[in-house]
């Protein structure tokens, strides 16, 4: 499992667990994304309600961390952690195309019937989706930077998915080629204001999630402290998002 923060002493577990192997759809069993987006969306059903505000109904929301096991047993895993996971799944679904929300209703995506046919083109449609979680409680913090001319966050995953191809990287080198691709053209940290949480440190922990959900979808894997493409990765490239 791959942490989600770098700081010393504020280590935190990202709530999506890892695969359970390499393949792809044929063979053994799927990676822990897969089956925890079958779960879900065969508990959505037809169709659930959802808060005036949009949100899960708190009942449904403890009911789908024991679900898609999103409370874990680690250490900083508790619940708020909990919560969040079953949220970052939830925008990866609605990403992929597996759920859909119409006002207070959660209801199947326009793609949730193929999807749920063929685990291995759901496979595919949530690597697709990573790099477009934007929103500010699930998604990638970096967007923040707001640096005229400078990459979006996905470019970073981009280049960083080049570099994997010649090689592991430790989780704090994967975070050095995203930094170095997103503020190439800028000192970043002589600009940012006094009192925020440094960008080089947000931009890690964004990457740090990123690694967390493409090893959940089996496209990278954790060995001896580094961070390897899968077979799965090896045959795929991040898509780069651009941002209006």
């Amino acid at each position: 499992m791959l942490e989600t923060e770098l700081r010393p002493g504020a280590a935190r577990v990202w709530a999506v667990p890892g695969p359970e192997e390499d393949g792809r759809s044929g063979a053994g069993q799927l990676p822990r994304a897969v089956g925890q987006m079958l779960a879900l969306a065969g508990w959505v059903g037809e169709g659930r309600q959802l808060t005036t505000t949009g949100q899960l109904l708190r009942a449904d929301a403890r009911e789908l961390v024991a679900l898609l096991g999103t409370g874990g047993n680690e250490a900083g895993a508790g619940p708020a952690a909990a919560l969040r996971g079953v949220q970052v799944l939830l925008a990866w679904a609605h990403l992929a195309g597996l759920v859909a929300t119409d006002g207070p209703w959660l209801g199947p995506g326009r793609a949730a019937a193929r999807l749920r046919e063929d685990p291995g083109t759901l496979r595919d449609a949530l690597f697709a989706a990573v790099p477009r979680l934007e929103d500010s409680r699930c998604g990638w913090q970096s967007i923040r930077l707001h640096l005229e001319g400078s990459a979006d966050f996905s470019a970073g995953l981009g280049a960083l998915w080049r570099r994997l191809c010649t090689g592991p990287l430790t989780e704090e080198e994967a975070a050095q080629v995203v930094w170095d691709e997103l503020t190439g053209r800028h000192h970043v940290e002589e600009r940012q204001p006094e009192g925020l949480t440094s960008w080089k440190v947000v931009v890690a922990r964004d990457v740090a999630r990123a690694l967390a959900l493409y090893e959940a979808v089996g496209a990278v894997r954790a060995e001896d402290g580094c961070v390897a493409l899968t077979g799965y990765g090896r045959e795929r490239q991040p898509m780069v998002a651009r941002h209006g």
